[in-house]
C-alpha cells in the first residue's frame, strides 16, 4: 500500500513538474522554419516581468505556424497582440509568473516553398 501511494505522488510531481503554458498556433507540418529566437529576461524577486517580442519577415513571407515553448515549465503566459497566422508580422506579449524570469524559445513558421 505504501508503494502505491508512494508511486501515485511520484506520477502528481511529474504532471505537476512538465505543465507549461506553451503557445502553439497553426502548424509546422511541412512548413520551413524560418526564425528561432530565445528571450530571456531575469527574474525580479515579488515581481511579474513582461516583455514584448515582434517579429516582421524580411522577405513577406506569411506565417502558417507558431510556437512559443517554455523552457523554464513555469507558469509564464503568451498572448499575440497583434498580427501572426495569415500575416507577415506577429508581436507576442509574454508575462511571467511573480518572482520568476521568463525563458522562452520562439518558432517561427511559412510555407514550405
Amino acid at each position: 500500500m505504501k508503494g502505491i501511494t508512494v508511486f501515485v505522488l511520484f506520477l502528481v510531481l511529474c504532471v505537476h513538474l512538465f505543465e507549461a503554458k506553451d503557445l502553439v498556433l497553426g502548424t509546422r507540418l511541412n512548413n520551413l522554419l524560418i526564425s528561432t529566437e530565445k528571450v530571456v529576461y531575469n527574474k525580479i524577486p515579488l515581481i511579474r516581468r513582461d516583455k514584448d517580442y515582434t517579429y516582421t519577415d524580411p522577405k513577406q513571407r506569411i506565417i502558417k505556424g507558431i510556437i512559443a515553448r517554455d523552457l523554464s515549465r513555469s507558469d509564464a503566459e503568451v498572448t499575440v497582440t497583434d498580427g501572426g497566422v495569415g500575416e507577415a508580422y506577429v508581436k507576442l506579449h509574454l508575462r511571467s509568473e511573480r518572482g520568476v524570469g521568463l525563458n522562452y524559445l520562439i518558432l517561427i513558421f511559412t510555407d514550405n516553398k
